[in-house]
């Protein structure tokens, strides 16, 4: 197995590499990177940006008490509050601890589920389209294409960076590891996929990709995937400095939906990067 991990580990450098060194040729002769499709304006101005985070702030709280009068634990005293990112941070001491955790990233997927729909239908009564909010893909064969090599391209300086960081400077910590740390059953397993696999790489895509950069893009042009990169790491704080690689994660996905003008290749790209991510999580507690 360790044979066989090193090997997958070697050519998904090698690939990156080596179109990394194609996309340098590809700029210095003056050619874009990716060929700009039409571009689709947000009809959405800086009120709506703010208020749907707003939004996305209540329908987290909502859900964490659903949930919470759904499935009451007991035996294990909480504490409850929210990062930069609105995501819930659970601190637990007692026998439940686990089961605590896996409720709340049940409440914090739904909730990312519910605000991505509510958000949507709230901007199509103001006149958006579904194509202006990012949902359509002329060409989705060729999204998936770029999603999945620029997966290849921005996942060994990513991970190598992450890695870094957490070794030697501080130590990357995340609820989902503490969840997973505390309980390996399926059921554990399967939430964090859906957690971190399919609500969060839909959510955050539609909210930091479209939502915020899609008004950026009317005000700052190409500045407006930078800025949204930024925003979205800082997003993170609070998960040691794992915001850092995050950046480069966003403005890399930023550059895929400014060319594309669609989100659907970068939710599959944020996909394949959190699935790596658990399968890494899960891999090291077998060694």
């Amino acid at each position: 197995m360790t044979v066989l991990v090193g090997l997958l580990a070697t050519v998904v450098c090698l690939t990156s590499l080596f179109c990394v060194v194609k996309l340098l040729v590809r700029y210095r002769s003056g050619e874009p990177l990716l060929s700009p499709l039409p571009e689709n304006p947000a009809s959405w101005d800086g009120f709506d940006v703010a208020s749907l985070f707003v939004l996305f702030i209540v329908c987290q709280g909502l859900c964490v008490a659903v949930v919470q009068h759904l499935f009451p634990v007991g035996d294990g005293a909480t504490e409850v509050f929210s990062n930069a990112n609105s995501e819930i941070v659970v601190t637990v001491v007692g026998s439940k601890g686990s089961d605590v955790l896996g409720y709340h990233l049940l409440a914090n997927a739904i909730a990312m589920l519910v605000f991505t729909c509510v958000a949507s239908l709230i901007l199509r009564a103001r006149g958006a389209s579904w194509k202006s909010l990012g949902f359509q893909d002329e060409a989705p064969l060729t999204g998936l294409r770029l999603a999945g090599l620029t997966w290849v391209i921005i996942v060994p300086p990513l991970l190598a960076l992450a890695a870094f960081l957490d070794r030697f400077v501080k130590p990357y910590s995340h609820p989902v590891v503490d969840f997973l740390q505390a309980d390996r059953t399926a059921w554990a397993i399967g939430l964090v996929i859906v957690t971190a696999v399919v609500a969060a790489p839909i959510a955050e895509e539609f909210f930091f990709r479209r939502i915020l950069q899609g008004w950026l893009e009317v005000q700052l042009g190409d500045w407006a995937v930078v800025v949204s990169a930024v925003c979205f790491g800082v997003a993170h704080l609070g998960h040691g400095l794992g915001w850092i690689p995050l950046i480069g994660f966003g403005l890399a996905a930023g550059y895929l939906v400014r060319r594309r003008g669609t989100i659907l290749p970068s939710i599959v790209l944020h996909a394949l990067f959190n699935g790596l991510s658990v399968v890494l999580l899960l891999m090291s507690d077998l060694n």
